[in-house]
């Protein structure tokens, strides 16, 4: 977990005041590193319905949350209490922060689904495996260069991650009318369905938060 607190004194806040914009990104790699173990513990959930993977995702979300509080709180007191000339950063580190934060409840939010295709034994299709499997491993990449903008700021990267997350988003939406059509034409397995489908919704909208954090650092 991060040691960052702004209840313990004025020490820390002080720091984040004396940090450049970039340095305050950097102070989110941690914050990133969890969301990359929340999305391993909810694969191997969805590939081996562990249990303990699940309880991992809920401890992780946990830790998220105290992590990502005192940014928070250091950032509205900013806002609030310090000078006009630095708020436009500051308003594009919350709008980080926020993302972040949503982000991380759409990873813990595709709990629920795999926790009903364990428990009610629902068996999703090999294509339908595989393509969440994909979305598992392009989601995690995306988090790894995720780190690389923060550092670098490259136009060339923010641009290719908007763009390859907009492909996938509307390619997942193609899947869904796909198994919206195939529900009509067989009988499936509508447990199976319904978990695929909100997975998918999951990942779309982590995606889109993705996207928007991405493109507040413009």
């Amino acid at each position: 977990m991060i040691t960052i607190s702004l209840t313990k004194g004025d020490a820390v806040a002080e720091d984040l005041g004396k940090k450049t914009f970039r340095e305050k990104l950097k102070l989110l790699f941690p914050l990133i590193d969890n969301l990359r173990r929340m999305l391993a513990a909810a694969r191997h959930a969805f590939n081996r319905h562990s249990r303990a993977e699940l309880a991992k995702i809920a401890k992780l979300q946990d830790d998220f949350t105290l992590d990502i509080d005192p940014f928070f709180e250091w950032v509205e007191k900013e806002l609030e209490t310090g000078p006009a000339a630095g708020k436009a950063d500051l308003l594009k580190f919350q709008q980080v922060l926020s993302n972040l934060e949503l982000m991380a409840r759409e990873i813990s939010g595709l709990a629920e689904p795999i926790r009903r295709k364990g428990n009610h034994g629902a068996i999703l299709s090999d294509k339908d495996v595989v393509l969440v499997n994909n979305l598992f491993s392009q989601q995690e990449g995306f988090l790894r260069v995720l780190v690389d903008i923060f550092t670098y700021n490259d136009a060339g990267l923010k641009a290719y991650v908007v763009n390859e997350c907009r492909k996938i988003r509307d390619a997942s939406f193609r899947d869904e009318a796909d198994h919206e059509f195939r529900m009509m034409d067989s009988p499936g397995q509508p447990d199976a369905w319904s978990i695929h489908i909100e997975i998918l919704e999951h990942f779309r909208e982590g995606l889109k938060h993705l996207i928007a954090l991405v493109e507040a650092l413009d």
